[in-house]
């Protein structure tokens, strides 16, 4: 099964899906319903706009960090280099159906190089997600690499 990126929410939208899952007796991020090929942005964690700063919202980051390198932040120095000034953090769930922060720093590296825009994004190197491992290129997920399957 192909999966590709296919929805992609605000960060308003992802609360409001969690909120309405909640209401409905889920879980707020329910695999039921947070389906694999969906995505959305996380201004939570860093917004360029500034907008959450001025309504008084949470923010994780609310300025980039002196020394992106530096382990300082969950977000990677990729994300801080080349898209910080223009869009948040995004997440994406994988093929498994577990949730994948593509702007984070990974277990093995300093994270992953993401080119493209939503939906259609590429992003190296490999991904392991929970059993999920492979890739995702021009917003479609390669088959596990080693063989497994979801559905």
């Amino acid at each position: 099964m192909t999966v590709r990126i296919e929805r992609v929410m605000s960060g308003e939208e992802f609360t409001a899906m969690g909120d309405d899952a909640v209401a409905r007796g889920f879980y707020r991020n329910d695999r039921r319903l947070f389906l694999p090929g969906t995505a959305w942005f996380m201004p939570w964690f860093y917004d360029p706009t500034g907008e959450r700063v001025r309504q008084g919202k949470h923010v994780l980051h609310a300025a980039p960090p002196a020394d992106p390198n530096a382990r300082t932040s969950h977000l990677s120095p990729h994300y801080w280099r080349d898209h910080a000034a223009h869009r948040p953090p995004i997440c994406v769930i994988c093929p498994n159906g577990d949730p994948w922060e593509i702007d984070a720093w990974s277990s093995n590296g300093t994270g992953w190089t993401v080119t493209g825009e939503l939906p259609r994004i590429t992003c190296a190197p490999s991904i392991v997600a929970g059993d999920y491992h492979g890739f995702l290129r021009d917003g479609e997920f390669t088959p596990d690499l080693e063989g497994r399957t979801y559905g």
